[in-house]
């Protein structure tokens, strides 16, 4: 299996022809899957949230201006607005639970990256994949809630 073949999306399952089963099998993976999405988007925000509390400390320890933190802070939302665009192309095509879980594998690793680094560029560039892979939690979900509640 190939590395994007990882994400394709799982094959139909065969049609449930007795109604009682389809309430019963909704009713328990419905609930399930809202819990999951409801925890799995907590955990983004953790990640995306990370760089407003060390704003102040970058001013202080590593002498950043505000111009230049602002510019870093600026990254989150070019980041994520073009990253929007093309997360929910792929994710139309992707299995959302793969794809939302690798996502957040990759901002995590991203915000260990930005806390190990001391240089503007690099945290630019950190932050910039952080938020690039943030938005990889907005399409799967939206993907899963009308799958699930539609």
């Amino acid at each position: 299996m190939s590395f994007l073949g990882f994400f394709k999306s799982a094959p139909p399952r065969p049609l449930i022809k007795d109604e009682a089963l389809v309430a019963r099998k909704y009713r328990y993976w419905r609930l399930r899957i809202f819990y999951s999405m409801y925890i799995g988007y907590a955990l983004y925000y953790f990640t995306r949230k990370s760089y407003p509390v060390v704003m102040a400390l970058l001013s202080t320890e590593l002498g950043f201006t505000e111009a230049q933190l602002g510019i870093v802070g600026s990254t989150l939302y070019l980041s994520y607005g073009v990253s929007k665009f093309f997360s929910g192309v792929m994710s139309d095509r992707s299995n959302p639970k793969y794809f939302m879980s690798f996502g957040l594998i990759l901002t995590g690793i991203f915000n260990i990256l930005f806390g190990m680094s001391s240089s503007i560029l690099v945290f630019l560039i950190f932050w910039g994949f952080n938020c690039w892979f943030q938005c990889w939690v907005c399409t799967p979900l939206a993907k899963l809630l009308m799958h699930s509640y539609a």
